[in-house]
């Protein structure tokens, strides 16, 4: 219960179960479906996203238990109070995560988690300007790096000639179309085709078609340019055979395609994407900022848009739904068009 403090104290408004408490049969039943919690978004959110909100549904479970709370009915004052408790270590984007989280799930569950009133709207505006909203931009990878990588990852001298053709495939890939690490760890073989004017790529899902109905995107052959993405994939190809599986597979330690017991070529995951173009970095030498595997796909936009691609065009080629959001993608080339400051102080 409540103790004399709820008549001042603004947590006397939360919902809470009878006596504050749950029996141990509620609580088994809750962290049951905590832990189907997946499944209730499995049919229309991509792979990360799913796992993403299922680690968040299970935290915010186990800390409404912790205060003997039904995680399905506690109600945005809750909310706000686990917010509250992970900003203290946390960034402002996992915060949003976790809030999406919770009430995706709840609405899922057919308990829906109303977030209509002034209060909650004021508690979300004062935790995004001490937070900092300013987004954790990785930088650009852009032609420069991509010209060094593919001097560094030389398959006539390199020890394992395999997993540089296939790394120089998959960044060039990355690039040319804009993927995300996820779409580019989940290519198939399959999802592969090619035509007189390049290559076709399949992308049976991604962050933007959660629907799952799929997306053609086209890289066109860029003749006698060490950056063409269709020859790097041709010659990855040509060493990595037609055995079914992922386009970009596992290679070991030693240099060797990996298969699993039913014969398919293993695959990699988002996570060789990010440490590839990090490594490629390092070893190249080429490049300032923070890079990532998301590095790829916010190069293809800045390149673009220095190219003086029309926006509308680049985001229909990156799958991008909202323009603000692709326009953030442009890593300051934007900043030096018709930038007249260095007028102000000429004679």
């Amino acid at each position: 219960m409540l103790d004399d403090r709820a008549a001042t104290d603004p947590l006397a408004t939360m919902t809470v179960l009878p006596d504050a408490a749950l029996t141990e049969a509620q609580i088994a039943e809750i962290r049951r479906l905590a832990e189907r919690a997946d499944a209730l978004v499995e049919a229309s959110l991509s792979a990360n996203t799913r796992k993403a909100y299922g680690a968040a549904w299970r935290q915010w479970s186990e800390w409404c238990l912790g205060f003997g709370l039904d995680p399905q009915r506690a109600d945005a004052a809750w909310l706000a109070m686990h917010l509250t408790a992970l900003s203290e270590t946390r960034k402002l984007s996992t915060l949003e995560l976790r809030r999406a989280a919770v009430l995706e799930i709840r609405r899922r569950l057919g308990l829906p988690l109303h977030l209509d009133d002034a209060q909650f709207r004021a508690f979300l505006a004062g935790l995004r300007r001490t937070k900092d909203a300013r987004p954790d931009k990785k930088a650009a990878l852009l032609e420069e790096n991509l010209r060094a990588a593919m001097l560094w990852l030389d398959p006539e001298t390199a020890p394992a000639p395999k997993r540089c053709l296939r790394d120089r495939a998959l960044l060039l890939t990355g690039f040319a179309g804009g993927f995300r690490r996820s779409e580019l760890a989940g290519f198939d073989l399959r999802d592969v085709s090619f035509t007189a004017e390049g290559l076709v790529l399949f992308v049976a899902g991604s962050k933007t078609d959660q629907e799952r109905r799929g997306e053609e995107v086209g890289v066109q052959t860029v003749a006698r340019s060490p950056l063409c993405a269709v020859t790097a994939v041709s010659a990855w190809l040509a060493a990595r055979g037609d055995a079914p599986g992922p386009l970009f597979c596992r290679i070991d330690r030693g240099g060797h395609l990996t298969y699993g017991v039913d014969g398919r070529l293993q695959p990699i995951d988002s996570k060789t994407v990010a440490r590839l173009v990090k490594r490629v970095i390092k070893g190249t030498g080429v490049g300032e900022g923070e890079f990532s595997g998301h590095s790829l796909r916010a190069g293809m936009m800045t390149a673009a848009d220095r190219k003086g691609v029309p926006l509308e065009a680049a985001m229909q080629h990156g799958r991008w739904k909202d323009a603000r959001t692709a326009r953030g993608y442009r890593r300051h080339s934007s900043l030096w068009q018709g930038n007249f400051t260095d007028k102000l102080l000429s004679e």
